[in-house]
């Protein structure tokens, strides 16, 4: 039997997906009040089953609504533009993650990532790093619950006399996940993080911040990879002291079985899923003159839809198995993501309310922020977010905040584009840097490995090279941009 409140959270969240939808690319202003009303009812409806993250985000929305109604000018204009990002938050979650609908029933997926977490030990960093950027582009998060699994069930496979040889194949894949998916931030438009920075830092242009990013991305690849060879090294030290007091055939455990090769038509496949989520979106942009996320959050329902459809007429299934598919994601995909959907919606709305109540000359002046030159401002913002983040602070409110305040104050000579930058790149280091981390977390649960082991002792060193690394890009970066 369904239950109801799970129906009402389903319908809630398609409400706002559609009403956005049609705000974003009809400027339609009732359907964006539509959406922030019917926001305020999935709060409601949902808010019996929340964990402690989303009622303590909630509770500050409330306290932070209180406030800025007695405290501000125009509060009713404040908490309309606050409900419009929260929903738009909200909206972008719900739309972008029905590409993993498509996915996890697609065979091309599954041939992929087995073929990624069964390469040599040369080429199966480079295969993962690179793959779950790829999947993560289309996947988000569900990359992590379709590879992670792969990757713990085949390096716990292995024969050996004691479980060494198991850990440490299980600590080189899932860093080499962890490392390359995090990094899918810095540069692919079809992920939240992108969204919330652009859409928070004035003027800051998507396409050159996702072109910036490409060159920290590759960063990520040639530190993890060289990383990943001083892993191999210690494995071998280690591994040595075992195999030498055992037998042939525990030496032949030492042995990588990989499979036979590139499944190119499933590559294939998928590179025309992804191409297809791209020119759609940019015919919508042409068409309507839409931003690329707006657009993105068209195309990527369409897309699955038509995914979907591809995957049954494959198997020749009927009309009435494709409409029980479409149900169950309706009524049971959908309001599955509720509790990351609320944590966007609250960081958001809390995001937009704190930089309006706080007074941008009484900052400037106590902070002495505005006097801060290129590029040790855009240094500080991005080691803010992953320090922060240690210390259980959500990188969407951070980003909100600092992406607020650089919109309000009076920089001069500071680049929105490499601010954006900046904070995009913080983000992309609190993946590998904290326990708080969602990636860690959501690893962490997946495999019963702790956050800390996760981000902090596997991917410590590689989280300060990183910051290294993007400190001398964004350096190189305002040098040219400069022409100096």
């Amino acid at each position: 039997m369904l239950n109801i409140r799970q129906l009402l959270i389903s319908i809630c969240l398609l409400i706002i997906g559609i009403t956005q939808l049609i705000y974003l690319h009809l400027q339609v202003r009732a359907f964006g009040l539509l959406s922030i009303a019917t926001l305020l009812a999935l709060l409601i409806v949902a808010l019996p089953q929340l964990q402690l993250r989303e009622r303590v985000l909630a509770a500050i929305s409330m306290l932070l609504t209180i406030i800025a109604s007695t405290h501000h000018e125009t509060p009713a204009n404040l908490f309309e533009q606050a409900g419009l990002q929260a929903a738009f938050l909200t909206a972008f979650m719900v739309l972008l993650s029905l590409l993993k609908d498509g996915a996890i029933t697609s065979p091309s997926v599954l041939e992929v990532g087995n073929f990624l977490t069964t390469r040599s030990p040369g080429r199966r960093y480079l295969a993962i790093h690179c793959g779950s950027q790829l999947l993560g582009m289309v996947l988000n998060f569900g990359a992590l619950t379709l590879l992670g699994p792969l990757i713990q069930r085949g390096a716990r496979s292995v024969d050996t006399i004691n479980s060494a040889l198991a850990r440490w194949r299980e600590q080189r894949q899932l860093s080499a996940l962890t490392r390359g998916f995090s990094w899918t931030v810095a540069w692919s438009p079809a992920t939240v993080s992108m969204a919330i920075t652009i859409s928070v830092v004035k003027d800051a242009s998507l396409l050159v911040v996702c072109a910036y990013g490409v060159t920290a991305a590759a960063g990520s690849l040639l530190i993890g990879w060289t990383l990943d060879r001083h892993t191999g090294q210690l494995a071998r030290l280690s591994l040595k002291r075992i195999t030498d007091d055992t037998t042939g055939t525990n030496n032949n455990a030492l042995q990588e079985q990989t499979v036979s090769g590139l499944p190119r038509a499933a590559v294939r496949r998928l590179g025309v899923v992804c191409f297809t989520l791209f020119a759609l979106s940019a015919i919508i942009i042409l068409l309507n003159d839409s931003r690329t996320v707006s657009a993105l959050m068209l195309a990527s329902p369409t897309v699955t839809a038509l995914w979907i459809m591809a995957q049954h007429r494959q198997t020749r299934s009927d009309w009435a198995a494709l409409q029980n598919r479409l149900r169950r994601i309706a009524v049971e995909s959908v309001p599955a993501g509720t509790p990351e959907a609320i944590t966007l919606a609250c960081a958001g709305y809390i995001g937009v309310i704190v930089v309006a109540l706080v007074n941008p000359q009484q900052v400037a002046e106590a902070t002495g922020i505005t006097g801060i030159a290129e590029p040790w401002l855009y240094l500080l913002a991005m080691a803010a977010i992953p320090l922060l983040s240690n210390l259980a602070m959500p990188p969407i409110l951070t980003v909100t905040v600092l992406g607020g305040l650089f919109s309000t104050l009076p920089f001069e000579g500071i680049s929105p584009d490499l601010f954006a930058c900046a904070l995009i790149w913080g983000w992309a280091l609190n993946l590998t840097a904290s326990p708080f981390g969602g990636v860690p977390l959501i690893l962490g649960r997946i495999t019963g490995l702790s956050s800390t082991r996760l981000s902090w002792h596997w991917n410590g060193v590689f989280s300060l090279l990183m910051f290294a690394w993007c400190s001398v890009w964004l350096a190189i970066l305002v040098y040219l941009q400069n022409g100096v």
